[in-house]
């Protein structure tokens, strides 16, 4: 789904910019269980950042950096430097519907994009599909927590298709063949994590 414009300033804010780089980005590496993950698929690319970190921090080759709003490809394309450039490719996508072969990807990536989707479980799916066997999915997830407050519902207009429990997101990677390397669990309300697609 698109954001609405709550969200979108806050996904677009230096403030999330700095969290993605600085906390969320070497958490995630600290699970990673390889050295370099040469192809992946990041799903909600927002502005750029995640891209940038695939790139620079997990040994990205090629990274294809996937959003559903042509606004955001727009300024994620602009938000990179020349250097990377080179390495990025930015299609408009739905996480919902990935247009990729089964099991190309070495890792996939969702910097807080699952919630916003009308279906999280097709995503989940979708996810699995398209990582190789042994593959990583890297995750920071908002969790029903606080997705299902209402003030905050009513304040970023997620769908309620999005919202799931950490018990409920586990059995659904586990689902789909996904085994849960590395998570942590914050203050309830985050989830953070990395899981390998089985053989």
């Amino acid at each position: 789904m698109k954001l609405s414009p709550v969200v979108r300033f806050m996904t677009n804010s230096s403030l999330r910019a700095l969290s993605q780089i600085y906390i969320e980005g070497p958490l995630l590496r600290k699970l990673a269980t390889k050295k370099e993950y040469p192809l992946c698929l990041e799903i909600g690319c927002g502005r750029g950042i995640g891209a940038r970190i695939i790139s620079e921090q997990f040994g990205a080759e090629k990274v294809i950096a996937t959003d559903i709003d042509p606004e955001q490809i727009e300024r994620a394309k602009r938000s990179l430097s020349p250097a990377l450039k080179a390495s990025v490719e930015f299609k408009v996508e739905d996480a919902m519907a990935i247009d990729e072969p089964d099991s190309k990807f070495d890792a996939v990536f969702s910097f807080g994009v699952i919630h916003h989707t009308e279906n999280w479980r097709k995503t989940i799916k979708e996810v699995s599909r398209v990582l190789k066997p042994d593959g990583e999915f890297f995750f920071m997830e908002l969790l029903k927590a606080i997705t299902s407050n209402s003030l905050f519902a009513r304040i970023s207009q997620y769908p309620g298709g999005g919202e799931f429990g950490l018990k409920e997101f586990e059995n659904a990677l586990a689902a789909e063949g996904l085994e849960i390397t590395g998570l942590r669990h914050i203050a309830g309300i985050v989830a953070l994590g990395a899981a390998r697609k089985k053989r």
